[in-house]
């Protein structure tokens, strides 16, 4: 961490249990590695998959194999142990060297998006992709801008537009909502403005503030996940 610089405590993860993403830690612990702050890792469950799979003759069908096996509880678990073992693996790889302090536990979406509603002073929320959605299509080293998407009227916004200055400083700024920069965003097509100017743009790292994008999520994750970037909220 350099001087003048923002504050940070804790890197939050987010890591979807359908396909943690290698790139994805390694992102985190160089953020949190950056900022000295220790680094927070939430594998995120789906609970309506684990009671689905409690139902009498549930059953899934590979995509690589076709092959179907039975479903019940006790495979969901031992699934998810096992995927747990497998990214404690990998962030220690990547912490150690770098001496990042880590821990790792299991959270439910709902978990996720209460925190999102929760402003933590301090904290910075890292939300990856699936692998086949996280930098997949462009090359190792290509230069990609920081984008930074800025909320004028919050302190969160301020504190977005610190974070993105820390990590570049020409981070570019789209402005989201009502400000002398652009008086007429503040409405509901400010997602869109924001989606198509990152589609010209296609950024490696996005950052936000929480509260914007918890209350458009439904509409940036999806696209979000497309563009193959990272995603920093700060609350």
């Amino acid at each position: 961490m350099q001087a003048n610089e923002p504050a940070l405590r804790r890197v939050l993860l987010a890591l979807d249990a359908a396909g943690p993403s290698p790139s994805a830690i390694s992102f985190a612990v160089k953020l949190a590695a950056r900022f000295d702050a220790d680094l927070d890792t939430m594998l995120l469950t789906q609970a309506e998959l684990a009671r689905a799979a409690a139902l009498p003759f549930a059953s899934e069908i590979s995509l690589l194999a076709g092959l179907e096996r039975r479903l019940d509880s006790a495979v969901m678990q031992r699934s998810l142990e096992s995927l747990a073992q497998r990214v404690r693996t990998t962030i220690t790889e990547a912490a150690g060297p770098v001496r990042v302090r880590w821990s790792l536990h299991l959270a439910a979406w709902p978990d996720w998006e209460q925190r999102l509603a929760v402003p933590t002073a301090g904290s910075l929320f890292v939300l990856s992709h699936p692998p086949a959605h996280t930098g997949s299509r462009y090359p190792p080293g290509q230069d990609r801008a920081i984008v930074c998407v800025v909320d004028h009227d919050t302190s969160s916004g301020q504190a977005a537009l610190e974070i993105a200055t820390a990590l570049d400083p020409e981070a570019t700024l789209v402005p989201v909502t009502g400000s002398a920069v652009d008086p007429g965003a503040r409405d509901d097509r400010g997602p869109d403005r924001l989606l198509a100017r990152l589609e010209r743009l296609r950024p490696a790292t996005v950052v936000l503030p929480s509260s914007w994008y918890a209350a458009h999520a439904s509409r940036l994750r999806p696209a979000l996940a497309r563009l193959d970037c990272n995603l920093l909220l700060v609350p």
